[in-house]
């Protein structure tokens, strides 16, 4: 059963409470008081009254554990997947992909405004209201959404090699414990289907998870296109040296391939997804996709926007928010998401981003953009050190990494360029909040704050925030 935590000065014995949900943490969890603890629950919704329990744990931090929703919320509706909540798989814990699902999704895009607006308005004050949370799937079917398709592989059943299965599935919440995964509705089903697949083929050949000297899987990638029809499976191995792997590879291959397929190997036991070293075993080197009209190409380890269709939503906005050509830098620009298509609008724009690998797609997505080319620079270095030699522009786009900008980079942004306009892109309010913050203590108003909902069911929120420097307002 899926817990929550907060702090507690002295270790409490096991103990039932009914209390009253307030509000939600930056997690999405439910909060409540019960005495003079604040607790965080699962599973529950702002106004519902709830039974719960108090479990202490070595450190003296309290977990509350879902028991009984006494008084529901009218937004409470039926999870649709089977591998949701706290009772689904009570020995290992609920299915950590999603947290929202006992909530109806008007609501959830509701919450997530109110979200943003409380943690980036205690911040800062005089920041305006949150717009609306925009959704990028219909409000009665939030569902299919992820593109990235990605499932893990863990063996279970007994000790000996001989006695243990393969299964597939997400990580319980918490935790790196795999549950066996039977549906996940907010897959794309395309990707789910070969993904199923791969996991019966392999199973069937006797193949094991990597650990324990066992076997050699880790886990699956599978891109699906959003306009496109291609689709890139990436397998990710702790070494390709297994006979049998190469065999039912090449046999499930024959049966009904993916546009292109890549082998990766990750000797390590991190949590990353992706090792070093990258090899195609078939098809195209990169896989193509369309966002707000224009063509991006991305090679399987580099990253890409899980939602494209929430992308398409990004995009249109950065590039509203530059109603006139002009001189832009575009911070951490990946493989060029909004570098390409500010270019294609009419502006000059340095793309910095620090991963080569998605450099190099950006550089080859300019190939199929040609109306960007001469419009369009990538600088592959770091975005702190690549501030000095930067001469100032017109605006700013940042989408930083969800802890947030460093204070090297504010500083070399807002104290030191001080464009008229910034665009800053965030996964994380509560770090949006932090850095809106400083900026604003340099000589910045904000202007506007739009959540965009990347992953329904989740707490995450994208939120595009535009900042002018106060002469300019």
């Amino acid at each position: 059963m899926t817990s929550s935590s907060s702090t507690s000065g002295d270790a409490i014995p096991p103990r039932f409470v009914d209390v009253d949900i307030e509000e939600l943490t930056a997690a999405g969890d439910g909060l409540a008081s019960s005495g003079d603890l604040r607790i965080g629950v699962p599973f529950t919704i702002p106004g519902e009254r709830v039974r719960v329990r108090l479990d202490a744990g070595r450190s003296g931090r309290v977990f509350a554990r879902l028991v009984e929703v006494l008084r529901p919320s009218p937004h409470r509706v039926t999870a649709r997947c089977i591998h949701f909540g706290p009772a689904a798989a009570p020995e290992l814990g609920p299915c950590g992909g999603c947290a929202w699902q006992h909530i109806a999704y008007p609501e959830q895009l509701r919450l997530k405004t109110a979200l943003v607006e409380r943690l980036v308005r205690a911040a800062q004050p005089d920041a305006p209201r949150a717009l609306p949370t925009l959704a990028a799937t219909p409000l009665d079917a939030p569902w299919g959404h992820r593109n990235n398709v990605h499932f893990v592989f863990e063996n279970s059943g007994g000790g000996r090699r001989r006695e243990t299965a393969l299964i597939m599935g997400h990580y319980a919440r918490g935790s790196r414990r795999v549950i066996p995964v039977r549906e996940c509705p907010v897959h794309d089903a395309r990707g789910n289907a070969f993904a199923f697949r791969a996991r019966d083929a392999f199973a069937g050949a006797g193949l094991h998870a990597a650990g324990a000297g066992q076997g050699v899987l880790r886990s699956l990638a599978v891109r699906v296109g959003c306009h496109t029809d291609e689709m890139m499976a990436t397998l990710v191995v702790s070494d390709d040296g297994d006979r049998r792997l190469r065999g039912v590879t090449r046999r499930l291959l024959d049966q009904d391939p993916p546009t292109s397929t890549h082998l990766n190997e990750h000797p390590g036991d991190d949590a990353l997804i992706f090792g070093p070293r990258t090899r195609r075993l078939m098809g195209s080197e990169r896989m193509r996709e369309q966002v707000a009209g224009v063509s991006f190409l991305m090679s399987p380890a580099a990253f890409f926007q899980t939602n494209v269709r929430a992308a398409d939503v990004l995009v249109r906005l950065v590039r509203d928010a530059l109603p006139s050509p002009c001189r832009v830098i575009d911070l951490y620009a990946g493989s060029g998401l909004f570098a390409i298509p500010l270019a294609l609008a009419g502006h000059d724009v340095i793309a910095v981003e620090e991963n080569r690998l998605a450099v190099a797609d950006g550089e080859a997505a300019l190939r199929l953009n040609p109306g960007a080319r001469g419009r369009c620079r990538f600088v592959a270095r770091r975005v702190e050190t690549s501030l000095a030699s930067l001469r100032r522009p017109d605006a700013v786009v940042l989408d930083p990494p969800r802890e947030g900008c460093s204070a090297p980079v504010l500083q070399g942004v807002f104290r030191r360029l001080r464009p008229a306009r910034a665009v800053y892109v965030s996964c994380n309010p509560e770090a949006l909040a932090s850095d809106v913050a400083a900026i604003c203590a340099d000589g910045y108003g904000v202007r506007s704050l739009q959540p965009v909902d990347m992953f329904p069911h989740t707490a995450h929120i994208e939120t595009v925030a535009l900042l002018d420097r106060l002469e300019s307002l």
